[in-house]
């Protein structure tokens, strides 16, 4: 297994939001590959343990990239700080959530949310699909959630830019996949990390939340799994779930009324919100 993929796409793995939970664990599975792996988010002691762990545990080449994805000037420091570099696969991690009715959450926060969630990830896709076209060879992976399948309330603005990069995924796996780049919008549900760990049972009505989905808040994946299913399914886009339920869940939704559909994912959202007493 390991250097099977590095040979296929390239040398290194980038990792966009790779500091701690869900990056870490796909900069720790890339490396696990072989890659050497360049680690980007904004919170440098973070992104300098995860560095060090994966080096010491795998022996690769590790890179920090100390950054604020929401930095308009983003492209040119992904592309002055990887310049040289074999890059194969670029992972696109990264998340902002703006949590609240939309009318309450502050403007600025909606804006904020675009910009790492729909503008940044265009950015880096743009950069990295020209070099990996050139070469004829990479793989980009567009990191999108459950929430994009339908409106969510309490995260309006987040759900519809997921569906952006849902979509941004889908588009690009089609445009790239006779020009030797790999292409998949990865639909991630409830995973286990510092910000998500579960609910409680009876948190949700079983009325209007499905019941399959409901228990996979209640337990919610581990990191390493959502991860190490991904590195699986590289070459298997054009869109793959995390988990198998999840997709179960996205099929059945496609056959039932919007409105019960929204209608549910509200009741989802606000369990989990009773649950953590917001």
């Amino acid at each position: 297994m390991n250097g099977e993929l590095t040979q296929r796409y390239g040398q290194w793995a980038l990792i966009a939001g790779a500091s701690a939970g869900l990056g870490a664990a796909f900069a720790t599975e890339a490396a696990r590959h072989g890659f050497g792996v360049i680690l980007l988010a904004r919170r440098a002691h973070a992104l300098d343990e995860t560095a060090a762990r994966i080096r010491a545990e795998f022996g690769v080449d590790t890179r920090t990239v100390v950054t604020d994805l929401a930095d308009p000037d983003i492209g040119r420091v992904v592309a002055d700080a990887t310049d040289g570099l074999d890059v194969g696969v670029m992972i696109y991690n990264a998340a902002a959530e703006p949590e609240g009715r939309f009318l309450d959450v502050a403007l600025e926060e909606h804006r904020l949310n675009i910009a790492v969630n729909c503008w940044t990830p265009t950015v880096l896709a743009h950069h990295f699909g020209r070099v990996m076209v050139q070469r004829g060879r990479g793989a980009i992976v567009i990191v999108t959630s459950m929430a994009a399948l339908q409106g969510i309330k309490m995260f309006t603005t987040y759900g519809a830019a997921k569906a952006y990069e849902l979509i941004l995924g889908e588009g690009l796996w089609d445009e790239l996949r006779d020009r030797g780049v790999d292409v998949v919008s990865y639909v991630v549900g409830a995973t286990a990390s510092a910000n998500f760990q579960g609910a409680a049972p009876g948190a949700y009505s079983q009325t209007t939340a499905p019941s399959d989905l409901a228990a996979r808040i209640l337990q919610p994946a581990l990191p390493e799994d959502v991860a190490a299913r991904l590195f699986e399914r590289l070459d298997a886009g054009p869109r793959q779930y995390s988990h198998d339920v999840d997709e179960g869940a996205a099929q059945a939704a496609a056959t039932r009324p919007r409105a019960e559909v929204v209608a549910a994912m509200g009741e989802i959202t606000a369990g989990l919100a009773r649950f953590q007493g917001k």
